[in-house]
């Protein structure tokens, strides 16, 4: 598993009452030439952003080269780089002109280096992204700053690795498997699957990754109360501290989170599923303070006696859809720019009764809208 920034995915297994169970992917800008008292080259027209040269006629004052026009597929444009241009020994000279969503550069005074930060790009998928101009050249010559990326959040030739959070949800059905298909097709050897447990429900995919942290049965409300002897979990009911440790030994770049579904059965209160959410996005922080978390609008249910012999959940429906809502506005209060917190929704067109296998656990219909979901809210960081 090779290392890279955090993102994280929460998926989880069932329990009732009853007692069921990075850099961006920029391509090279134009060529770097030193102007001879004009302005330096423009940058390319690529998803790299350009690095053109400040013009070097001693006493003079240039310009640094223009920043590059990025794009990348289904975007606008990339992050463009501004150049700190100077001239030898002279007077003050303007950083170079941004790119589409890149920022003015810096002046700076003859010869003097300094690093300019490019403004937020728009990723090859639409996501946002801010590109990192590099330092200036050494004093007296005023070379113009290169960005460090094209498109905003792309990984480039990196390994984005991704946890799956949860219960069974995640552990015990085939949602894992199709999306590892799904970004194998477009983006293999460019991500990992990462978690200390393994499990596959007999999927029909062959030699898919099935690294996981998925523990069937659990409940997140027990597992931040240190609760592990109320229920039988497979392999076991995890504490917070086993979700750190599996954090930290994995150190994720993003998480996938679907958990909930056997607190909202056992009639946890919303407010302490949400905050629960809470201590594991502190957990993956702690890990890689930089991690990416997509946490699930959680499938619907349809609990009947032949998902559980004898068990119902008339208030399941309903509750479903009030933690769902509770998720929207949970998120503000805790997402940042360095990590932020994005909801997928998994509820909408997902039938309890069609896509599930027993009314909870999604069936193959059901874990490829998963899957294609998950793969949608991932592909800008790509």
């Amino acid at each position: 598993m090779r290392p890279l920034s955090l993102i994280v995915l929460v998926g989880g297994f069932l329990t009732a009452a009853c007692g069921n169970d990075s850099t961006p992917d920029g391509k090279s800008g134009g060529a770097t030439g030193a102007g001879t008292g004009g302005g330096g080259n423009a940058g390319g027209t690529a998803s790299g952003a350009g690095s053109g040269q400040g013009g070097t006629t001693p006493g003079g004052s240039s310009n640094g080269g223009s920043g590059g026009t990025g794009s990348g597929a289904g975007a606008t444009s990339g992050a463009g780089a501004t150049g700190t241009g100077g001239a030898t020994g002279g007077t003050p000279s303007n950083g170079g002109t941004p790119s589409l969503g890149g920022s003015a550069g810096a002046a700076t005074t003859g010869g003097a280096a300094g690093a300019v930060t490019g403004g937020a790009g728009t990723g090859q998928s639409g996501g946002a992204g801010a590109a990192v101009g590099g330092a200036g050249a050494s004093a007296g010559s005023g070379a113009g700053g290169a960005s460090s990326g094209g498109a905003g959040g792309g990984i480039g030739n990196g390994t984005l690795k991704i946890i799956s959070v949860g219960d069974s949800i995640t552990r015990a059905t085939c949602w894992r498997a199709q999306l590892w298909k799904t970004l194998n097709a477009s983006h293999s050897g460019h991500f990992d699957l990462v978690g200390t447990l393994k499990s596959d429900s007999g999927c029909n995919v062959s030699g898919y990754d099935q690294d996981n942290q998925g523990y069937s049965s659990s409940l997140l409300t027990e597992a931040v109360a240190g609760v592990t002897n109320a229920r039988t979990c497979d392999p076991t009911c995890p504490t917070l501290n086993d979700f750190a440790t599996a954090f930290m030994t994995t150190k994720p770049d993003v998480a996938l989170i679907h958990y909930g579904t056997n607190d909202v059965w056992n009639g946890k209160a919303t407010n302490e599923i949400t905050a629960g959410y809470g201590e594991l996005v502190d957990k993956l922080r702690a890990a890689n303070p930089s991690v990416k978390v997509f946490v699930a609008k959680i499938i619907p249910m349809n609990v009947t006696s032949s998902t559980c012999s004898g068990c119902s959940c008339t208030a399941c429906a309903g509750t479903i859809m009030a933690l769902n809502s509770a998720i929207d506005a949970w998120i503000p209060t805790k997402t940042t720019d360095e990590s932020p917190i994005t909801a997928v929704d998994q509820n909408t067109g997902f039938d309890a009764t069609a896509d599930t296998k027993d009314g909870v656990h999604p069936n193959d219909s059901g874990s490829a809208k998963m899957a294609a979901k998950w793969a949608a809210a991932l592909e800008p960081l790509f």
